[in-house]
């Protein structure tokens, strides 16, 4: 199993893309990382999220009964998302990369210039964001477990 192969089924591209289309207002983007109002965001949507302050990001991981892993290291301040996601069976990394990456990797017409990190103003519209990447993140876990039972 591949990852590009999931990413290309639950339709990743358009979606990332759309997310960072619209969140795109760097100009005015919120100052500051709010760890508290973020884990209390990031909670609605996995309460197996943690904040792991060495590295400065909030994470969690997805296991899969074949062994396989999916992890969302999501790092959010100063008015930007950058998530990253990696897909490892046991000890070996399958793949690494920042959504973006995995998108351009997906379809090498996506421009990362012009779609990388999704950017937001307020707290209403970073929870937006991660109600998207969320949504991703499930459907992507869906097709893991869907492909490996």
């Amino acid at each position: 199993m591949n990852l590009e192969s999931v990413l290309k089924e639950i339709d990743f591209v358009i979606r990332y893309k759309k997310v960072c289309e619209y969140h795109d207002d760097f100009e005015n983007s919120m100052r500051g990382n709010h760890k508290k109002e973020v884990l209390q965001i990031l909670e609605k949507y996995d309460s197996d999220i943690k904040y792991i302050a060495k590295e400065r990001v909030f994470k969690t991981v997805f296991n899969s009964s074949n062994g396989y892993q999916l992890e969302l290291i999501l790092t959010v301040r100063d008015g930007l998302v950058e998530a990253h996601l990696n897909f490892l069976k046991g000890q070996d990394w399958l793949s690494f990369n920042r959504l973006d990456g995995h998108a351009e990797n997906v379809d090498s017409n996506f421009d990362r210039e012009k779609f990388n990190i999704p950017k937001y103003c307020s707290l209403e519209e970073l929870e937006e964001i991660l109600r998207e990447i969320f949504s991703i993140y499930e459907d992507i876990k869906k097709e893991v477990s869907g492909k490996l039972t």
